[in-house]
């Protein structure tokens, strides 16, 4: 109970602060509602699984790899790059959401590519994976890696659902003005994440 509690701790001190998957839940959830915020934030759980598992199965060794870390940092500040000018042109030009609902799968993929292309991630579960054996005071077996993971995937499903909503709740008060101040936020804050991210990335190299 301790570890799944523990876990759950962790899995919303790792979700709470807001990042790039934030800034694009806010922005499509600004334009489409709770659903569309919503579904990025599940995307983003594909990414938040996969290197779960690539970290607690000792295989996060790859992402210690200069030219694997390289592309997936490279990949990724692109793809944040490329959002950014996305929200910062849109809010130039003063454009409106459109009057359709946004894609379901699209946003579902936005938010799955943006945790994806996240290194960072690995870093961290690699770090949970020390942290388990501390707080059990033994080397984890399977069973408590899979108690560890579901304890932190169900902390971020949680984390997933009030972000959407706080986001959904705030759209009620979005006017044309204030949804093109969101629009430029949001832009800058990818754009910043894709910055960050690059400058990050050739550290590695030049370090």
């Amino acid at each position: 109970m301790m570890l799944f509690m523990t876990a759950l701790v962790m899995g919303l001190a790792f979700c709470g602060p807001p990042g790039a998957v934030f800034a694009m839940a806010a922005r499509r959830g600004a334009a489409h509602g709770f659903s569309a915020a919503l579904m990025v934030e599940f995307g983003s759980l594909v990414g938040d699984a996969v290197w779960a598992v690539v970290g607690l199965s000792g295989a996060g060794i790859l992402m210690q790899i200069p030219m694997v870390q390289g592309f997936v940092g490279t990949a990724g500040a692109a793809l944040l790059a490329w959002l950014g000018f996305q929200a910062l042109r849109d809010a130039w030009q003063n454009r409106q959401p459109a009057a359709a609902p946004s894609s379901v799968g699209n946003d579902f993929v936005t938010g799955a590519v943006l945790s994806l292309t996240n290194p960072q991630a690995v870093a961290y579960w690699i770090a949970f994976g020390a942290s388990i054996q501390v707080i059990i005071g033994h080397a984890a077996a399977f069973s408590e890696f899979a108690v560890f993971f579901g304890g932190f995937m169900i902390a971020c499903v949680v984390y997933c659902f009030a972000a959407a909503a706080v986001i959904s709740g705030a759209r009620r008060l979005l006017t044309d003005r204030l949804y093109r101040i969101v629009n430029a936020l949001c832009g800058a804050a990818l754009a910043g994440f894709a910055i960050f991210l690059f400058y990050d990335t050739l550290g590695a190299f030049v370090g």
